[in-house]
Formats: C-alpha cells, sequence, structure tokens
C-alpha cells in the first residue's frame, strides 16, 4: 500500500543537499527556496535534521523550469503545466512558448536589422569630409523605403508632419524600422534651387537584400552605387549653400543625378542652453 506521505522512504533518493544542488545547476539557494515556494521543485525535507534534498530526477525538472522561465513563462504557467495532471498537454505548452520565442526572434531581426543599417550609415560619414560634398562609391546596394508628400508647401519638417504620420504608419505596417528617416527633392527641383519635399524615406535595407522590391512600389533600390554625398552638422550654416555646393561639384566634375536629392536626419534636437544641433546626410546617385 502506497504511503499518504510524498517524500517517505525516499532517503535513498533524495540524497543531493540543497547547497549541491544548486553548485550542479549552477544556480543559487535563493533561486531553490523560490521554485520551492511556487511549489515547482519542491525538495524532501528531513524530520531529522530539518535539511532539504533534492533528487537526481529532480535536474531535469529544474532545466524545464530555467529553459521555459527563459522565454518569460510565469513560474504560475509553469506550475500548471507540471501539475496540472494528464488534462494538460506539454506538447500544447512547448508550442506556445515556441511561437512566443518566434516572435521574440522576429522583434530581434528588426532591431539588428536596423541597428545594423544605421552603422553602416555612420561608417559611412565617419569616411565622408565633413562640410564639403564629394564623389563616392557605396560598398553595398542600398533600397529605400518612401512616401510620398502631399503637403503644400513643403519645405521643412514642420510643413510635411502630416507625410512622416503616413510614412510611420506604412513602416509599422510593412514590418520594417523607419529610423533613420529623411526626406527627398526632385532632380528638377533641386537643380532650380526649388528645395521642396518629393518623398520621406528610410532605409528599408543595405547590402544583399530579401525584399520583393518589385511587389512593393514604396520600395526603391538606388539606381546606382556612384554618389555624391555631404556631411553636414549645426556649424555648417544654412544648408542651402550645401546644397549650392552640390550643384557646383556636380559642374565641375561634370557629373549627372540619377536619383533624387536624399536628405537624412540623424540627429535633430534643440538643446535649450547651445541651441539646434542636428547631424545630416546628403546624398544623390550620380551617372
Amino acid at each position: 500500500m502506497a504511503s499518504d506521505k510524498p517524500f517517505e522512504n525516499a532517503h535513498s533518493e533524495y540524497c543531493i543537499t540543497a547547497g549541491e544542488f544548486a553548485q550542479m545547476c549552477q544556480t543559487t539557494r535563493d533561486t531553490l527556496r523560490y521554485y520551492e515556494k511556487q511549489g515547482i521543485l519542491v525538495p524532501y525535507k528531513s524530520e531529522e535534521n530539518g535539511y532539504h534534498y533534492y533528487s537526481y530526477s529532480q535536474l531535469s525538472s529544474y532545466y524545464f523550469i530555467k529553459t521555459f522561465r527563459s522565454l518569460d513563462c510565469s513560474a504560475a504557467d509553469i506550475r500548471t503545466y507540471l501539475l496540472g495532471g494528464e488534462e494538460i498537454r506539454f506538447d500544447e505548452f512547448v508550442d506556445q512558448q515556441y511561437d512566443s520565442l518566434l516572435q521574440m526572434k522576429l522583434q530581434l531581426d528588426q532591431k539588428l536589422s536596423m541597428i545594423t543599417n544605421t552603422r553602416k550609415i555612420l561608417k559611412q560619414i565617419r569616411i565622408n569630409d565633413i562640410g564639403h560634398p564629394v564623389l563616392y562609391t557605396f560598398p553595398e546596394d542600398i533600397v529605400l523605403k518612401q512616401t510620398p508628400v502631399l503637403s503644400v508647401p513643403a519645405a521643412s519638417s514642420g510643413e510635411i508632419a502630416a507625410d512622416i504620420h503616413r510614412h510611420l504608419e506604412a513602416c509599422q505596417l510593412a514590418g520594417t524600422e523607419p529610423f533613420p528617416m529623411g526626406a527627398s527633392i526632385a532632380v528638377s527641383d533641386f537643380l532650380h534651387a526649388d528645395y521642396t519635399y518629393k518623398n520621406v524615406f528610410s532605409f528599408a535595407q543595405i547590402g544583399k537584400s530579401s525584399l520583393k522590391v518589385m511587389e512593393d512600389p514604396s520600395l526603391f533600390p538606388l539606381p546606382s552605387r556612384n554618389a555624391i554625398v555631404s556631411v553636414c552638422t549645426e556649424n555648417d550654416g544654412d544648408i542651402r549653400k550645401t546644397y549650392a555646393d552640390i550643384a557646383t561639384l556636380l559642374t565641375r566634375q561634370r557629373k549627372h543625378l540619377c536619383s533624387d536629392i536624399y536628405s537624412l536626419s540623424i540627429v535633430n534636437v534643440l538643446n535649450p542652453h547651445a541651441g539646434r544641433k542636428y547631424l545630416k546626410y546628403i546624398f544623390a546617385c550620380v551617372d
């Protein structure tokens, strides 16, 4: 007849002290006490000396708990599946955690894509001479995500606020990161010193792309890696001078624009003590 006491005659199985068990699992006794309190990893308590003992078979339970805790699974959910009986299906529980992990991976991939693109842009900025436009060859192909500007007039970020909102919404629906973000000027307008914005844009991809560009008209691969670029900071004064310098260099080098002029805003803040601070990366493809 089975004993009603859960740990009776368990001395031989429950032979690992709490300290030894914690060391074997590379965890702390505080963590073990928390799991005991939650009812998901309960040791045998000796009536003789009051010590807690674990069994070797509980090692698998500990690592089961550790794995799913690392997936942000609550102790209550783990307890439900550990102690719920036959009506609780472990495969459903594992499938739920698998789906959760896939979602976390997707979010992490999006963040990695954003920071990877940003690092590549900042590397280009470090290479280029600040304040002076230069001819430059991008080391990788670039795909932009664009949203047409519908606002009139459209010569400042404030005037295209509604277009920026539409671009943010479009990026969210597409699962792409809007940062860093900027605005473009059409070639014909630029050549006539009309700096009206045409599109709001973000970097969708730098380098080898798996994006289905043909299926999404908002995605625009730059037509050439050959470009004219300029880095602008708060010390450069009126940005129209930078645009004029770009036009002068194009004439001097006998280059022709084959894309819009893109003004990428890396930083744009108002400092109450130092005034406005900004860092812009202006580029256009040339042939």
